[in-house]
């Protein structure tokens, strides 16, 4: 039986009309919390920022700010949140060790949903078109560790990375693993620095340990000269790829 023969009950179709509807579920999920969020920040009479603000310093204020923050983190890939916002919320709730041990499990629960939405949301057929038409996709699927680690020593929002990865199936395992490495520095510079402020934000009442803020500041320098040399890195390798085949159009 051809596909055009398949009648409504083909189990193929059946599995596509299940995820074209999953997506919209999702979608209209999706789209209820960003109004939500939006609606709240209004009926406070303050932007999406100070919003955000005041509920990390009313997080800080009670007993379970450690699974307030983790919350956080997880709402974050739906709210569009930078992920250096949260991680400098941990820092600055939790202080320096639990911020960063909070900050780390954090970041890799909030880029797997990031990467899941990204997989669920993405149809199939956008996953060779999208490489075929742009190069820095097609280094994400080739060089999926050393992207998506460069992706977060460059201080990327976090979706930019998160997304694109799921969109494309880069393997799971590799994803995660190139999230701990590329996010160690950047995650810790953004906690160190949250964790050097102390009093309220919202009153800009706030005092500064500024030798904690230079670690953070020197961590921050440190991650985007990695970055770069990884640029470069993954330059050379574009150019030595291309070489034979422009080698080998020539005539000889």
């Amino acid at each position: 039986m051809t596909p055009s023969d398949a009648g409504p009950d083909d189990p193929a179709r059946r599995t596509k009309r299940w995820r074209a509807m999953l997506r919209g579920v999702a979608l209209l999920l999706w789209s209820l919390l960003l109004i939500a969020f939006w609606q709240g920040a209004r009926e406070a009479g303050v932007g999406p920022l100070d919003f955000l603000v005041g509920t990390i310093e009313d997080v800080a204020a009670r007993p379970w700010a450690p699974a307030g923050v983790l919350a956080l983190y997880l709402v974050r890939p739906l709210l569009l949140v930078p992920i250096t916002v949260v991680n400098l919320a941990s820092g600055f709730v939790l202080g320096l060790l639990p911020g960063l041990a909070l900050a780390m499990t954090g970041t890799l629960a909030s880029a797997s949903i990031g990467y899941g939405i990204g997989r669920l949301l993405g149809p199939a057929g956008l996953v060779n078109d999208l490489p075929a038409r742009w190069s820095i996709l097609r280094t994400l699927r080739r060089r999926s560790f050393e992207s998506v680690v460069a992706g977060g020593l460059m201080y990327l929002h976090a979706d930019a990375v998160n997304l694109p990865a799921g969109l494309l199936r880069v393997r799971f395992p590799v994803f995660l693993a190139g999230i701990a490495v590329g996010n160690t520095l950047t995650m810790s510079s953004a906690v160190l620095a949250g964790s050097s402020v102390e009093g309220s934000l919202r009153d800009a009442t706030v005092a500064i340990d500024t030798t904690t803020l230079l670690l953070a500041l020197a961590l921050f320098t440190v991650s985007l000269a990695l970055a770069s040399w990884l640029r470069r890195r993954q330059a050379i390798a574009r150019e030595r790829q291309a070489a034979p085949a422009n080698g080998g159009s020539q005539p000889r």
